[in-house]
């Protein structure tokens, strides 16, 4: 049987978690070493029929007062957490060879990495993990809790069913920690600024590959803070926007189909009103145009429009002499005119969006392969925030102007935004500051480089 340890009680860490969470159980047999990186330690045991993951602290850690808040702050915060894409945690208890480890489910199945290289998922497949992904941590921010960690390695997919499942809350962070509060995240998907769950679901995004107008959302979640999404809802909607765009173009097409036929109709009217008639279905015409151009939601807001035209042309009588001359007639060139131009507007714009991200790529490599082997020269800078000095290598920028045939001070801030934006992230944002204006008040940049007291 296990021990208990009632020396230092959970309620002392926060009200939440009562004593009795911490239970005397049963042995666990079969246990099997997973491995793991940091402070924690990963075991598979079984226990009454049934698999379990225990997490506790590597023997290095194990007596450190620290890391044993930080374990029973995990549990508190996923004990909290109740549903189906976030992974349950049973109980806080000590076992034998191992310490105080937090008992939770067993996952059969993959990470989203593992998932992606070797599932080799459809576009179907991808943009349901994405959806299921946004439904879990929109459910986490309601519950005022930050993940702080979101990552492949930390998003799993069973096997039976690719059921999701967010895993690994020990860098998260509520209002009711303020004494365990540090930073926290992994390199590649923290936000320059600090953690921040829309940064790294921003990442996320991109590696899933779900298309160009999804690669545009998660561009904007990578953005400065400033123009950042503000919460995930914002994101979701976004989404959801771009995944339901082709079928209300298809519904627009419809729509002009629709108005066209009711043209033809029109012109069994005697010539005074078949002018009249024109001239308000070009309108109309103009006005779908536009609407589907600017914002595609507001279709259904024409419906009413059509069905008033519709209603008034059904009490129209044909006209033979009037039907045989619609093919000559020059209204019908323009009609066509219209639906060409918007036709040739949206595969401009595609093309545009394309030609920018090869620009950006070419910029990237520029980058990456002329300025990373640079020499770099120590600089010493205060900190006005904190008072204190900071050191910092970075290449000059004689030598970035010599390469890159122009100086930070020239860098267009509207037409290169995410090129500064890529070279903040990889050289030291308070160098950066002294050659271009970063618009209003960018957040402190990561330090890096030992600090002097």
């Amino acid at each position: 049987m296990a021990e208990v340890n009632h020396e230092e009680p959970v309620s002392a860490i926060s009200g939440f978690v009562q004593p009795d969470k911490i239970l005397n159980t049963e042995r666990f047999t079969e246990l099997t070493l997973v491995p793991s990186r940091g402070y924690s330690l990963l075991v598979r045991a079984k226990r009454h029929g049934r698999w379990w993951m225990l997490k506790g602290l590597k023997e290095a850690y194990r007596n450190d007062t620290v890391y044993q808040l930080l374990l029973k702050k995990e549990f508190e915060i996923t004990s909290q957490l109740q549903h189906p894409m976030i992974v349950s945690a049973f109980s806080l208890e000590e076992v034998e060879g191992l310490g105080l480890c937090i008992v939770m489910e067993w996952i059969d199945g993959l990470t989203l990495r593992e998932w992606l290289s070797q599932a080799k998922p459809t576009g179907k497949q991808r943009r349901q993990v994405a959806d299921m992904l946004m439904e879990a941590v929109s459910y986490v921010h309601s519950r005022q809790t930050q993940h702080r960690d979101l990552k492949p390695s930390n998003i799993m997919l069973t096997h039976y069913g690719q059921c999701l499942k967010l895993i690994d809350f020990g860098l998260s962070d509520t209002s009711s920690h303020a004494i365990l509060k540090a930073s926290a995240g992994t390199e590649g998907y923290m936000a320059p600024d600090g953690p921040s769950d829309i940064y790294s679901l921003g990442c996320i995004l991109h590696e899933l590959r779900l298309g160009l107008l999804t690669e545009m959302v998660a561009r904007r979640c990578r953005a400065p803070q400033n123009l950042r999404y503000r919460d995930i809802s914002a994101v979701q909607r976004a989404l959801h926007r771009c995944w339901h765009w082709p079928g209300r173009i298809a519904a627009a097409i419809c729509l002009i189909c629709l108005i066209i036929g009711i043209y033809f109709i029109g012109l069994s009217r005697t010539e005074a009103h078949h002018q009249d008639e024109m001239q308000l279905l070009n309108d109309s015409l103009q006005h779908i145009n536009l609407q589907n151009r600017t914002n595609t939601e507001n279709l259904l807001a024409t419906q009413f429009m059509i069905d008033s035209l519709q209603s008034q042309l059904k009490q129209m009588d044909g006209n033979e002499k009037v039907v045989a001359a619609v093919p000559t007639h020059p209204a019908i060139d323009s009609l066509q005119s219209r639906l060409k131009y918007f036709e040739d507007k949206e595969r401009a714009e595609l093309a545009a969006i394309k030609a920018r991200e090869e620009y950006i790529r070419a910029e990237k490599r520029k980058i990456d392969s002329k300025l990373g082997p640079l020499s770099v020269k120590h600089h010493k800078i205060l900190d006005t925030l904190s008072y204190q000095t900071y050191y910092y290598d970075i290449p000059s920028e004689m030598q970035f102007n010599r390469i890159c045939g122009k100086t930070w001070s020239q860098y267009d801030m509207i037409k290169d935004q995410e090129l500064v934006e890529y070279i903040i992230e990889r050289y030291d944002k308070p160098w950066v500051e002294r050659f271009i204006k970063i618009p209003e008040s960018p957040p402190r940049s990561r330090t890096i480089g030992k600090s002097q007291p």
